[in-house]
Order: C-alpha cells, then sequence, then structure tokens
C-alpha cells in the first residue's frame, strides 16, 4: 500500500486513557477517562466489503479505518475523535516497510462516549 503526505487529508484527535472513571453506566460498568494526547493529519475510509462480511457486526456499518503516520503509543485502549464522533479504537496495523504509518480500525462509540 502506497501512502503520501497528501493523502492525509482530514484532522483526527488520538484520545488515550487517563485512569480516572467516569462512573457507572446502565450496567453497572465502571467508565473510563479520556485525555486528548494529539490532533494528527489521517486519511478516513469505510470497511471493505469482505472486512464488513468477515466481521459480522451488528453496527459494521460504524465501523472505520484511518490511516496516520506511524506512532509507537496508540493502541486498542485509546479512542479517536472525528468531527463529533468519538470511535473506540478496534485493531491497529503498522503499515510499509520502515511501519512509516499505521491503520487503526475504529467502531463509532454509541451513548455518547466522550
Amino acid at each position: 500500500m502506497s501512502i503520501k503526505a497528501g493523502d492525509l487529508r482530514t484532522q483526527v484527535t488520538l484520545m488515550r486513557p487517563d485512569g480516572r472513571e467516569s462512573g457507572r453506566n446502565t450496567a453497572q460498568q465502571r467508565g473510563v477517562t479520556y485525555t486528548e494526547a494529539a490532533t494528527v493529519a489521517a486519511a478516513k475510509s469505510d470497511v471493505s466489503g469482505r472486512e464488513f462480511f468477515e466481521a459480522h457486526a451488528a453496527h459494521a456499518e460504524d465501523v472505520v479505518t484511518f490511516t496516520i503516520r506511524w506512532r509507537e503509543d496508540v493502541d486498542a485502549t485509546w479512542r479517536l475523535r472525528h468531527h463529533r464522533t468519538t470511535y473506540d479504537i478496534l485493531e491497529v496495523n503498522g503499515l510499509g516497510y520502515m511501519l512509516d504509518y499505521m491503520r487503526i480500525k475504529c467502531r463509532a462509540v454509541t451513548g455518547g462516549g466522550r
């Protein structure tokens, strides 16, 4: 896959868990709060048809992929925000021979996750 700097046209905010709890949700599960870590340039794409069927997810239409320049610190415990939508990170994959870029597969958070 060939990525050019010009392909990274949209801005996203990466958010890391900060270790604090945000109370409990309706299922009595503890919530996690997130702190903005960085705003970076990204390319956004919807999942491919093959990935859609492989996922067998009820909300697969809410799954998107963002490609950003490589960062050591981002993992699946983080979140990503694009415009007014917050996404849980499902998967992080390195791209390129020297891990120049990373592909981040995300699912939109339901219930106003901030």
